[in-house]
């Protein structure tokens, strides 16, 4: 499908491009928004999920764009997967090994057909997306080469993540992080009742330090705050400036 271009109202979302993927692997077509690098060439490529959270929300399009003009992230492309609805994003984001497929075969095969062929590919995702992306680079770490997991809800399933990392580890590099203030428990979850037995705070940190144990390149950071998308967008530039940067000869 050849994409359209979407005129956002807010300036800082710049111009995104909006295509549409299909996939064996996925119930119905998911949108995907394209933001391209600048200038046009790049060797890496972001990949967002939570689409309409990251754009809308976070407003990481406009942070993104404003990094590169400002000189401090190289030139990155930036793929933005559509959530659907909430409850789509329970069933794909706890650690849903179709789903995890689908982004590191079908969606990079998309990417590399339709946007462009990158050396890097990086993951990011905020609370449930966050939990999934670490998932999914964990389970394919020969396709992804660092994740940004805002705020992920490792709390999901009495911890099943931290529980199950590979011992020996895979080599990952990861920004993960969590605020203070995210001390909820003990609640369930609308509209498909997940059930959050401890905190955020808690299970991130547990998750954290996890996977330093198993030998993983993690950066842990905890904000003052909740969890809320203005905390997020306040500690992307550093988030991805440390992402990005990590492995480059030069830049």
């Amino acid at each position: 499908m050849s994409p359209k271009t979407l005129n956002m109202i807010n300036p800082q979302y710049k111009r995104l491009t909006e295509s549409e993927i299909s996939s064996g692997l996925l119930d119905a077509p998911r949108k995907v928004w394209v933001q391209p690098p600048i200038p046009g060439d790049a060797s890496d490529c972001l990949i967002f999920l939570d689409a309409e959270i990251y754009i809308e929300r976070v407003q990481s399009p406009g942070i993104v764009h404003d990094l590169q003009a400002a000189g401090q992230l190289p030139s990155v492309a930036s793929v933005y997967l559509s959530f659907v609805d909430n409850a789509a994003r329970h069933g794909d984001f706890t650690c849903n090994e179709k789903f995890a497929l689908f982004i590191a075969t079908d969606l990079c095969r998309w990417i590399e057909q339709t946007v462009g062929t990158y050396q890097r590919l990086f993951l990011c995702g905020l609370s449930l997306s966050g939990l999934q992306a670490l998932f999914t680079a964990i389970q394919h770490p020969q396709v992804f080469s660092g994740v940004l997991s805002q705020s992920p809800s490792a709390w999901w399933n009495d911890e099943w993540l931290a529980a199950s990392l590979p011992r020996d580890g895979v080599g990952g590099r990861y920004w993960i992080s969590v605020g203070n203030q995210e001390l909820q428990e003990g609640v369930s979850h609308p509209p498909t009742g997940l059930f959050q037995k401890t905190s955020q705070m808690a299970s991130v940190g547990r998750l954290s330090d996890k996977l330093k144990e198993s030998k993983n390149d993690v950066r842990y950071n905890e904000f003052s705050g909740g969890h809320d998308p203005v905390q997020w967008a306040e500690e992307l530039p550093q988030a991805l400036r440390w992402l990005i940067k990590g492995g480059l000869t030069k830049w």
